[in-house]
């Protein structure tokens, strides 16, 4: 009776918290071994991937795998790769290696605070310590690191580089005293593809709900966020008539975890691992999000009966404890399996044999028993990844490289002068009574420039100027403007008198103030602006709300969505958009520079965004010298600063209108 107690107790309540990468979109022949005592697998969508699991590919196959910090690693033909370590520490830092042993793997990601985020390949390992996107390809006798965005530090027994985009190594394990550095990679078939993914992986909308960072892009194509009064925002997906939660899939054992869902449904890994699912009468099947980002197995209740086994969800919010009945216990709603006590698979699909005396002999369980351990899984170990021989060493700083053999020859003369970082130039303009509200907010790139305020009180922003008593004769001339806080407006002559701008109420001005207050949270900023735009449609501050649109949309590395709004507010005038000369040159530069940079994020973009970012390039080079007049500089800037910064963002335009030139854009 004690060891039947036992068995019934979840593995998970003996485990600390497990990490797991999901196994995303693959093609052609992929097979996965969970375990070194395990055989391997055919590839399943929404398969949970632990520590030591190892991936493969045949011949014309590749394979996604999203990590639980929003980091993508990939997969081409022919190769094979593994996570060597993926381990979530007490101190909730992240530690994670990939190794790859042979083939071609792509990287993209970004360590968050302290995480440790490393790369292994023979000869060689790669430490990221900020965004980057990598190739690496790991044949016989050599293998190559190439950068193809960002930077990522290079280790190998013999050197340790900072290499940045452009750049790439090629190593030969077998003579580690030799390797090349240089410039110019070489394109791959695979580049397309891997870029393609990084972009509908990009910043997609349901990022605003869910504190996840992996398995959030396919909740956009397959349903629709609803506010609901009794749970919040939910998510109810495009499924059709009969559906039911935890039915469409299988449960597969893990030893740390217990039996853990794999849902057959393409969008099946957020709403099946995190928050739980429930039914109303007039929305139907809805999941509500879970606060806590603990991977979960399953939030299901279980029932046993002879030879059979059955499970249905849990309601957000419930406490559950047999025997009592759960809150969504249909007989509609429970999915029923064949089971064996020995079972490692649970799987419904063709199940009809259901027995009415055994459904009625069955009992509510908190969790199925557990198949017996065999020790011996405890000696399966598999043959040492060629990638080990570089003896990486997680610690809590990143990884870094330990020789144990005999010392290594001394490191060749290599010396590279790094390019010294672009200035940093901060345009605060400040309010103009204490009233309003004046808050920068950061370009991310080299330039951070303020933005527009809304007044706390009822009034305009700014009192437009009263006209005199012997107003001018139509032909003269505009009188001109005051320079306001912002300086004199470099471009066109700007109208007499401005419009006045007012929040319709106190909701707008709450509106706008929630923007503000989730300044560090780009996604939540973005649902804060989704929120402002659906309640206030006809604002006075459309024009300037879209400015802040193109903000959140380039920290949330959506280039797409930027070039997007900046079309609208070009193809709209920007002197006619932006006349204020307290705010207007700051405003236009934004929306110049953003549209500018983010065409250099896009793969080859089709003629509409070609001609903005084209447009936008251009715009920026000929405005740049009214803006950085020298009267215009804040006085706590040097000149020579005020000066870089132009000269930044002069070359980040030829840049793109360089790159521009290469492009074959699609209609």
């Amino acid at each position: 009776m004690i060891r039947l107690t036992l068995l019934l107790i979840p593995a998970a309540l003996f485990a600390g918290q497990v990490r797991y990468a999901r196994l995303g979109e693959f093609s052609g022949p992929v097979e996965v071994q969970l375990h070194p005592a395990d055989e391997w697998m055919p590839a399943e969508r929404n398969l949970p991937l632990p520590e030591s699991a190892w991936v493969r590919t045949g011949a014309g196959a590749r394979v996604e795998m999203e990590l639980d910090d929003g980091s993508v690693c990939r997969l081409g033909p022919d190769s094979q790769g593994g996570f060597s370590d993926y381990t979530l520490l007490s101190t909730g830092q992240r530690v994670t290696l990939i190794s790859l042993d042979h083939g071609v793997a792509y990287f993209t990601g970004r360590p968050q605070g302290k995480d440790a985020l490393t790369l292994a390949a023979p000869g060689m390992q790669v430490i990221l310590v900020k965004k980057a996107r990598i190739r690496l390809e790991a044949e016989t006798a050599w293998t190559r690191l190439s950068i193809l965005e960002g930077s990522a530090r290079f280790s190998s027994p013999t050197a340790e580089i900072d290499l940045v985009q452009g750049q790439y190594t090629r190593v030969e394990p077998d003579n580690p005293a030799r390797f090349v550095l240089d410039r110019g990679i070489a394109e791959m078939a695979l580049d397309r593809w891997n870029a393609e993914r990084d972009k509908a992986l990009a910043s997609p909308v349901s990022a605003g709900h869910v504190a996840e960072r992996y398995g959030v892009a396919d909740l956009d194509a397959a349903g629709q966020w609803i506010e609901t009064g009794a749970y919040g925002a939910v998510w109810q997906p495009k499924t059709p008539a009969g559906w039911v939660p935890y039915q469409n899939g299988r449960w597969r054992w893990y030893d740390a975890m217990g039996y853990t869902w794999v849902s057959d449904d393409a969008w099946g890994w957020l709403p099946f691992h995190y928050g739980r699912w429930t039914r109303t009468s007039d929305l139907g099947w809805i999941w509500a999000p879970s606060v806590s980002q603990v991977f979960k197995p399953g939030d299901v209740y279980w029932m046993r009966g002879s030879k059979i086994a059955g499970w249905g969800p849990l309601a957000p919010g419930e406490e559950w404890d047999p025997p009592s009945q759960p809150q969504e216990f249909l007989n509609v709603h429970t999915t029923w399996a064949a089971f064996s006590p020995e079972a490692r698979t649970i799987d419904p699909a063709g199940f009809k044999d259901r027995p009415k005396e055994a459904l009625t002999a069955a009992v509510f369980l908190s969790s199925l028993p557990s198949p017996a351990f065999v020790t011996a899984r405890l000696d399966a170990v598999r043959p040492v990844v060629k990638a080990g021989s570089t003896r990486i060493v997680p610690s809590l700083q990143g990884v870094s490289f330990q020789d144990f053999g005999d010392p290594p020859p001394p490191p060749p003369a290599i010396v590279i002068t790094p390019a010294p970082p672009p200035p940093i130039v901060v345009i605060n303009n400040p309010p103009a009574d204490p009233e309003q509200v004046a808050v920068p907010y950061a370009v991310p790139y080299p330039v951070l420039a303020g933005t527009f305020s809304m007044t706390t009180s009822g009034g305009p922003k700014r009192q437009p100027p009263q006209p005199k008593t012997s107003a001018p004769a139509p032909s003269s001339p505009p009188p001109p403007q005051s320079a306001g806080r912002g300086g004199t407006n470099p471009g066109k002559p700007q109208p007499p008198i401005l419009k006045p701008k007012r929040p319709r109420d106190d909701g707008e001005r709450a509106s706008y103030n929630q923007v503000l207050k989730d300044a560090s949270d780009p996604a939540k900023q973005l649902v804060d602006l989704d929120n402002w735009s659906r309640r206030y449609r006809d604002s006075d501050y459309e024009d300037e709300r879209r400015v802040l649109y193109m903000q959140v949309f380039s920290k949330l590395n959506h280039p797409d969505k930027v070039v997007e709004e900046g079309a609208r507010l070009l193809a709209k005038g920007l002197e006619r958009t932006f006349p204020d000369p307290a705010d207007g040159p700051t405003e236009i530069l934004n929306v110049l520079y953003l549209t500018t940079v983010s065409g250099q994020l896009l793969d080859n973009p089709h003629k509409p965004e070609a001609a903005t970012i084209t447009a936008a390039a251009r715009r920026l080079r000929e405005y740049l010298p009214a803006f950085f007049a020298p009267e215009r500089k804040p006085a706590n800037l040097s000149a020579e600063n005020w000066q870089q910064a132009r000269t930044f963002m002069d070359d980040a335009a030829k840049k793109t209108l360089a790159t521009a030139a290469h492009w074959s854009p699609t209609n």
